[in-house]
């Protein structure tokens, strides 16, 4: 076979027969653009700016000045972090091995073509539909079926894209690319996946969702009471109509949302860690449990062999118990016999032409090659592959029978309790213990032949990470609960564990025990080790954790590891690992560094509090401004503000200072209470707000009959609340906050003095000046007192068992219900 030529490849580039990525990591410069300017608060905004440039009052036009800045503000960061982002996808791309002009060569998965011959192993994900050449595999296509049971394919069968290797080696021919395959579509149904739920998300939704259904009827109503009731001009009553609306307009809430999750992403990118989910970032940070892949994330990834033990038949126990506790001098060949020298050399034989034989590609078998070298001694008839739910592998010998290597449990399934008591022995120092085994049938397909006998032990290490004390560490010290799950021995992981720093690493069980959903909801909520999990079971294990109440973040790299990534609430894959494994992650660590999940966490951390904080200030504007458009309706004669008024407002109390504020690293803990908190910040401020306003509205209205009064007294006193509302939500206050609160107050006044003609502000009157003083006088202490009432009611709203877990969600159920 030679494969496709470069001419050919070419031909069918051309025809637009090749791999394309329907769905890639970011969004292309057109759809940031696009999603930057077409939204319907910029469309509401357009239509306001139409409104008041047709009845000529064009210094009220100025707010799209601000909606300008901010959409500007939000497609640099965005192009910013795309460029960055995509710099770094380009490290984590798939490759796959092509065969063209009789070379191999390996290319992007995007640049594959309709015929392309290509190689799989275990390990990675099928980029395109294709058909078996030749070779035998072990497919898993639980990404489109749902179904998690391995699928052997031979010669003729077809692979499906979005499926994955677990073990084997095939040459396959590409049948079908881009849309026209599986591709396409995995890829789709992956980032909905990877889609989680997400509190932020939810609750801003929820907030413009309320916002948007009431924005217009309010507008509607308000200048049909001010045009045809009240009697205004059709100027002063469209000028009023805007002013109430652009007050509900949270316009650079979602701006900043966005643009505080690009700027985690890209601060993360510097860390090296790309987030392919951008609302991945907040789930991390409430995550109350992570599972922990053993390889890869404690451990470097990397084993070696420590030692050979040969397995002895006699029923002398003292002989076994001395082979056991001298594992240290076992490669002494002094203190052993000639026979058992001839044994182990014996072993090495065989374990060589193992090697030869199997291409399994992972850590262990790395380890096995560096110790073992090839040999070709013996011919073979044909290769056991690794499997993860097999838990060994092995050959068929012509004349030699079957040799076969793995786990105790899964080699000797009916049990051999001298064996076990000797593989526990080791695994209780931390060694993986491989069971060499021979039988002199030969194996049918995969299955244990008869007559199977132990031969040695193959004990190896694994290499724990110098960053894994510390990271559990600080996870431990975060409240977050950290299960261990693993292929190999609970015994041995659990001593892994320990050395790592595990709390609670002794508290470990063999999965193979746990048989029924009932066992595993108990195991999960009792143990901090699992040993001989099954792809599935890491599942369910997920699952299980998720229906006791729990956040859960998992990590890992491997195929074995794809079913639970794709459950999890956040998944964390290294880049070292499988493609499948990367592919479904919502953040891939570039150096498969464990080291980088603290970071993680506290970037999340930053941009929740941060928005949290924000978002406070922006739904107080909104909030006043709804009520204030109800009291106007139904009491009022006008509206108290103009737009431009209201663009000081939004510019020197909202805008500026919580761009600003939202660079601070808060990396505070956080809870599920982001509305909850929103709204215990926001409503004092806006309800006192509104009170203030509406004094001074019934004063005007009856005593002075000035709506320059009126507008210049509600500027002043709504500016002070909103500065005291800065300080309450911004609470406890360092010099940073300190400076911008009172440099933004500063400003404030300032300009309302400076631009008095422009901003249409007079002088008051005494008596107006007495109550503007009363108002900023005691309106700040109604703030304070009306926060600390709402949270006492938020406290006896909650029974024992919810006050104790903090768990506002059920709060939130009942006011729904």
């Amino acid at each position: 076979m030679t494969g496709l030529t470069s001419e050919q490849v070419q031909e069918r580039i051309e025809q637009g027969l090749v791999n394309a990525n329907e769905n890639p990591n970011t969004r292309t410069y057109k759809q940031i653009i696009r999603e930057n300017t077409l939204t319907f608060f910029n469309f509401l905004n357009l239509v306001l700016l139409v409104l008041v440039l047709c009845v000529r009052s064009y210094k009220n036009s100025m707010f799209v000045g601000i909606i300008l800045i901010n959409t500007v503000i939000g497609i640099i960061q965005e192009v910013r972090a795309k460029k960055t982002i995509d710099k770094l996808a380009i490290l984590t791309e798939s490759k796959t091995v092509v065969l063209r002009d009789g070379k191999k060569w390996s290319i992007s998965t995007e640049k594959l073509v309709q015929d392309d011959l290509i190689f799989l192993k275990t390990g990675d994900q099928i980029p395109a539909d294709a058909k078996m050449l030749e070779g035998t595999l072990e497919v898993n296509e639980s990404l489109l079926t749902g179904e998690s049971d391995n699928l052997v394919k031979n010669t003729g069968d077809e692979l499906y894209s979005g499926s994955f290797v677990t073990s084997g080696e095939a040459c396959c021919q590409v049948i079908h690319v881009g849309k026209d395959n599986y591709a396409s579509k995995i890829t789709s149904e992956a980032k909905e996946f990877k889609r989680h739920n997400s509190e932020l998300r939810n609750s801003l939704n929820a907030i413009l969702k309320v916002i948007s259904i009431i924005i217009v009827p309010l507008g509607a109503l308000l200048f049909y009471k001010q045009y045809y009731i009240v009697g205004d001009s059709l100027k002063d009553s469209v000028v009023n109509m805007v002013a109430a609306v652009l007050g509900m307009i949270p316009e650079g809430l979602v701006l900043l949302t966005s643009v505080a999750l690009t700027l985690g992403s890209l601060v993360l990118a510097t860390k090296k860690t790309l987030v392919q989910e951008l609302y991945c970032i907040e789930t991390l940070a409430r995550v109350d449990t992570l599972c922990l892949d053993k390889t890869g994330t404690i451990t470097e990834g990397t084993m070696c062999v420590d030692s050979v033990k040969l397995y002895k038949t006699e029923e002398n126990s003292e002989r076994i118990a001395e082979e056991t506790e001298a594992a240290e001098n076992t490669e002494s060949t002094e203190q052993i016999s000639e026979e058992d020298q001839a044994a182990l050399k014996n072993v090495d034989y065989v374990m060589g032409n193992l090697m030869n034989v199997l291409t399994d590609q992972n850590a262990t078998a790395d380890a096995l090659r560096q110790r073992f070298p090839v040999r070709k001694d013996m011919k073979p008839v044909h290769a056991i592959p690794f499997s993860s739910d097999r838990k060994y592998s092995g050959a068929v010998f012509e004349g030699q029978g079957t040799y076969l290597m793995g786990a105790v449990q899964f080699l000797f399934p009916e049990g051999n309790e001298q064996l076990t008591a000797a593989c526990a022995g080791y695994a209780q120092s931390g060694m993986r213990v491989l069971v060499l085994a021979h039988s002199e049938q030969q194996a049918q397909e995969m299955k244990l032949p008869e007559g199977l006998q132990p031969i040695a032990f193959i004990l190896i290490t694994d290499v724990i990470r110098q960053e894994a004390p510390d990271t559990l560490a600080f996870f431990d010290s975060q409240g977050v609960d950290l299960k261990v799950i693993s292929g190999d021995d609970p015994v041995t992981v659990a001593a892994i564990a320990k050395r790592a720093g595990l709390k609670n690493g002794d508290r470990y069980i063999d999965a193979t025990t746990i048989t029924t959903p009932e066992e595993m909801q108990k195991a999960v909520a009792e143990y901090s080790v699992f040993g001989r999990v099954t792809p599935q079971q890491k599942k369910q294990m997920v699952q299980a954790l998720q229906s006791q109440k729990h956040t859960v973040a998992m990590t890992g790299d491997g195929v074995n590891d794809v079913l639970a990534l794709k459950e999890a609430d956040c998944s964390i894959a290294m880049a070292a690992g499988s493609d499948a494994a990367k592919n479904i992650a919502n953040v891939v660590l570039l150096d498969s560094n464990f080291a980088a999940m603290p970071h993680i966490v506290n970037q999340g951390r930053r941009v929740v509090n941060n928005i949290r904080s924000a978002a406070s200030m922006f739904l107080i504007k909104t909030m006043f401004s709804v009520m204030l458009a109800l009291i106007t309706i139904f009491f009022g004669s006008a509206y108290p503000f103009e737009p431009i008024q209201m663009s000081l407002i939004s510019a020197c109390a909202v805008g500026i200072p919580t761009f600003l504020l939202t660079q601070e690293n808060n990396y505070n803990k956080i809870d599920h209470t982001f509305l909850r908190h929103v709204f215990m910040n926001a409503f004092p401020a806006a309800v006192t707000i509104t009170g203030c306003v509406f004094t001074i509205m019934l004063v005007c209205q009856n005593v002075y009959h000035s709506t320059v009064m009126l507008n210049t007294a509600c500027v002043l006193v709504t500016g002070w609340n909103y500065m005291s509302a800065l300080r309450t939500v911004y609470s406890p206050l360092n010099t940073y906050r300190k400076t911008i609160i009172y440099g933004m107050q500063f400003i404030f006044f300032g300009s309302a003095v400076i631009l008095q003609n422009l901003l249409t502000l007079g002088s008051l009157e005494f008596g107006m000046i007495i109550l503007v003083f009363l108002l900023m006088t005691f309106s700040p202490i109604v703030i304070d007192a009306l926060t600390e009432w709402i949270r006492k009611i938020y406290a006896k709203s909650l029974d024992k068992e919810d006050a104790e877990k903090g768990s506002f969600a059920r709060f939130l159920d009942r006011v729904q219900k």
